[in-house]
């Protein structure tokens, strides 16, 4: 055929429950409905209409009922599992989503859907058409030649002949005898017992098909050969089980089975019903034409432009969107290179500082910063700390920020899997794409600053940016005071965007040598335990490679199996450690490990991190990700800063204070317990906080029915991972595993437990039950979670949405006390003229640099702030230390 069509044929159930299995069940909609199987169809025909349209095609779908294969042998598919009620949910919108994108869909009772799609091949490849068949299943690497291929879209791999070939050791016309020989236990064919992978593809290789190497059997030897014997009716059966008809009774052919290619408008309005933003496409032309048409867009760039603008920006009283453009992609001390404002929806004007083409200069720069330090004149920003950060950078104060779209995002659905990203919350709220940033700079090799992009691309781009703040902010704002979150974000979060803005310019100064030194030592330590463990071993072999340590340990050196996974055996830390108690070359790869983690996740990362000018680390803390609405720290993540083993409290002694400075490092003692003693109301836990006991060892105390004077050091230990594991909810299973006891040791725990403090066990019914009737929880400042597990017909997932609901007022009013401290401390170290710089938050601990002389000041202002935090019923305790370094002062 001159012209070949392209024919996609869908195999709907194998992707149905591959993407129900490997997305996240989090997956949902803000009402609670499970979505991932539907998103995997969705992401699915994205990929196919990428390049070129199918002409025809079709996507199928086994019908209820019994095929000829039951007939054949009873047990087909027998081992299978009932459908997870959350996929039978989904089952409707995964058709909507089919139907949407114009693939016919084929149901035929009595028919499997693997003969549906080998029947609609055939008759494809006899039209002389390529097709691709979408799936996983190995089946169909029978029908496989120079025409039909399988796309397994989840991994992005394309089956041909070759690579059949590598994956199984044969060829597409063995497939029906190798599959007759291993059998398929996802469909519960036998196969023939005794042979596997290996000697299927060896006995194929040796005489090409199955009935050759019956033909043979005289030539084969002991086990192979007894196998093949007592199973050969079991292979016979197999062979005829597991080949697809391709000769079925369809009603209609592939020709008349033709794909029509999907309106981008039916797709986007699916996509908002679903939740799925990420997948919302600007395709439909004609609606964005309209809406560009209404735009109006202009560079600034000379005093006059300026002079207007501020006229028309002074003359409003509604809010301005203001967006900054910096002059490379920002770490946290770039330059801007200009500010785009929009006024209305379609209105936006680009001022350039600097770049090619007009820019307002130095001057024109002051005339604007007045316009932004002016209190009196409301703006809306999305990330104003990205705005307030490059604007104080250029000795600008930005006042009059009433409004963050992202912030509020957040405090709506802190939930979210889709980032509070604008170009997210465009395609959410106003079903348009915004255009990426590498469309002006370019990516890879051809990537350049944004001072370097072309002047219109960089106004048009910079614009659409302002403008979709400004047509947000409405509806954003609508849906913070539906939620009763409007104090959250004014009063709380937004304020305390400036503290974080100011930590992340000042950043925390780094010994770098020092760093250097250790990562050269480290290395040698390194190299030494991998010397070791190939002495121990007898060879050498890639330490790194969890597969070539797998085969070390257990085929070499004959270690007992703990766990497996589904490609081998495990490594991992549990496995390891159990094997260390008896098995030394264990021990050395655990080491091995801990070192090479320090190594790549620390001491490299953060010398990366120094920034050349400043010496210090300027990290990023985000409020938008951390559900219980605690604070996070990236670029890079000094939360994970190691504390327990020497290596990393070596680490912390790099971050040093500048000469004559300290730094003080303040720390809430049992934050989480107080806060548990404050809201359950438990009189015991108050009791013990109240007189200054350590809560651990009276815990212990109780648990082990001895004096307080009389616990031991190890009955501590057990008191204290009770006392945290009922805070993060975890059961009698999960508390066995932490303290390495039987379960039913555990579970007596945890019933003293709360015989001991019956208020704790009141709090925790009352909050799950509150959960489960409104669908979230709240902290002790009114923050909301919305948890969507609860409502999961998943039975662990509900139970997962059980001990969110558990522990998300206790460590979210932590974060906000947390939060609380450090607007406090900021105002008061602003109010006293002190020189003191708050630089890091890290869980429960704030760490300062201070003058020499201002260190004794400061120290009571710290504890004083962070001790006022919170009124609660029992007394909040804070660690404080000075040093030169944190090390030393932490």
């Amino acid at each position: 055929m001159a012209n070949p069509e392209r024919v996609v044929l869908v195999d709907g159930s194998n992707l149905m429950y591959r993407a129900f299995f490997a997305l996240p069940s989090s997956l949902m909609t803000s009402s609670g409905q499970p979505t991932n199987a539907i998103f995997g169809f969705a992401t699915m025909f994205r990929k196919l209409f990428s390049g070129k349209t199918p002409t025809f095609g079709a996507i199928t779908f086994d019908a209820p009922g019994p095929t000829f294969r039951d007939a054949q042998f009873a047990d087909y598919k027998a081992t299978r599992a009932a459908m997870p009620d959350d996929l039978r949910a989904q089952q409707g919108g995964i058709l909507e989503v089919c139907e949407a994108h114009g693939f016919p869909i084929l149901r035929v009772p009595g028919v499997e859907a693997d003969d549906v799609i080998g029947t609609l091949a055939r008759q494809a490849r006899e039209a002389g058409h390529d097709v691709i068949i979408v799936s996983s299943d190995k089946d169909f690497g029978q029908l496989i030649d120079d025409q039909v291929r399988m796309l397994d879209t989840m991994r992005d791999v394309t089956f041909d002949a070759e690579l059949v070939r590598k994956k199984w050791g044969v060829r597409p016309e063995q497939m029906i005898d190798y599959l007759a020989l291993v059998g398929d236990k996802a469909d519960n064919v036998p196969g023939c017992p005794g042979i596997g992978d290996k000697s299927a593809v060896e006995l194929l290789a040796a005489y090409g098909d199955l009935d050759s190497v019956y033909a043979h059997l005289d030539e084969l030897k002991g086990r192979q050969k007894n196998a093949l014997e007592k199973g050969r009716e079991l292979a016979e059966l197999s062979r005829q089980l597991v080949t697809i008809d391709q000769h079925v009774a369809l009603e209609r052919s592939i020709d008349q089975l033709r794909v029509v290619p999907p309106e981008a408008s039916v797709l986007n309005a699916l996509y908002v019903a679903l939740e799925f933003y990420s997948l919302i496409s600007d395709a439909d032309r004609d609606a964005l034409s309209e809406r560009e048409g209404d735009t109006h867009y202009a560079r600034v760039g000379t005093h006059d432009a300026l002079a207007a603008l501020l006229a028309r920006l002074n003359d409003r009283a509604a809010p301005v969107a203001v967006v900054p453009v910096f002059a490379e992609e920002p770490p946290a001390i770039t330059p801007l290179a200009g500010l785009a404002v929009a006024t209305e929806p379609g209105r936006a004007w680009y001022v350039a500082f600097e770049g090619r083409g007009e820019v307002i200069g130095g001057r024109g720069f002051a005339t604007l910063a007045r316009w932004l330090n002016d209190p009196a004149r409301p703006k809306v920003c999305h990330d104003a700390k990205e705005l307030w950060r490059g604007l104080t950078r250029q000795g600008v104060a930005l006042e009059g920020v009433v409004f963050d779209t992202r912030l509020a995002s957040f405090l709506v659905e802190p939930t979210r899997i889709i980032p509070h990203r604008l170009d997210q919350l465009s395609k959410e709220f106003l079903h348009r794409t915004i255009r990426p940033a590498k469309s002006v700079i370019g990516s890879g090799k051809s990537q350049v600053a944004f001072l370097e992009s072309d002047p219109d691309d960089l106004t048009e781009w910079a614009c659409h940016l302002a403008d979709a703040v400004v047509s947000i902010y409405p509806a954003v704002q609508q849906r913070l005071r539906e939620e009763g979150q409007e104090a959250q974000l004014l009063e709380r979060d937004l304020p305390l965007s400036w503290v974080l803005g100011r930590m992340e310019v000042d950043g925390i100064l780094v010994d770098v040598p020092d760093l250097e030194a250790m990562g050269v030592e480290f290395r040698e330590r390194l190299a030494e335990l991998e010397r070791r463990t190939w002495e121990l071993a007898g060879r050498e072999f890639n330490l790194g490679s969890t597969k070539q340590l797998g085969e070390m340990l257990f085929d070499e050196l004959g270690l007992p199996v703990v766990k497996r996974t589904k490609t081998g055996y495990s490594t991992d830390s549990d496995v390891l450690e159990k094997l260390a108690e008896s098995h030394a070359i264990a021990a050395v790869v655990l080491e091995w490990r801990k070192l090479a983690k320090l190594i790549n996740t620390y001491t490299d990362v953060l010398t990366r991190s120094v920034h050349p000018e400043t010496g210090r680390i300027h990290a990023t803390f985000q409020q938008t990700t951390g559900a219980t609405g605690r604070l996070i720290s990236t670029d890079p993540d000094l939360q994970r800063t190691p504390i327990h083993t020497a290596e990393g409290k070596r680490i912390r002694h790099a971050f040093i204070a500048p000469a004559e400075h300290r730094i003080i490092s303040a720390d809430w003692s049992q934050i989480e317990l107080r806060l548990l003693a404050h809201v359950s109301g438990d009189p015991e836990l108050i009791e013990a906080f109240r007189e200054g006991h350590d809560v651990h060892r009276r815990t212990a105390s109780k648990l082990f029915d001895v004096p307080l004077a009389e616990v031991s050091p190890e009955q501590r230990g057990v008191g204290k991972t009770v006392n945290f594991a009922t805070i993060y909810g975890q059961g009698a299973t999960a508390l066995a595993q932490l303290l390495k006891i039987p379960r039913a040791d555990a579970k007596r725990y945890i019933d003293q437990y709360f015989n001991v403090y019956a208020g704790v066990r009141g709090w925790l019914d009352r909050t799950t039950a509150e959960a489960l009737e409104r669908g979230y929880v709240t902290t002790m400042n009114g923050r909301r979670r919305y948890i969507p597990e609860l409502s999961s017909n998943n039975p662990m997932d509900r139970q997962a949405g059980i001990r969110i609901a558990a522990n998300t007022p206790i460590q979210g009013s932590a974060a906000d006390l947390c939060k609380a401290a450090m607007m406090d401390i900021a105002r008061r170290l602003e109010k006293q003229g002190l020189a003191t710089k708050m630089l890091l938050q890290i869980h429960d601990e704030l760490v300062f640099e201070a003058p020499d002389h201002e260190v004794e000041v400061v120290t009571a202002l710290v504890r004083d702030a962070m001790e006022r935090a919170l009124e609660l019923a029992v007394p909040l305790v804070v660690d404080i230390g000075v040093g030169q370094s944190w090390g030393e002062a932490h």
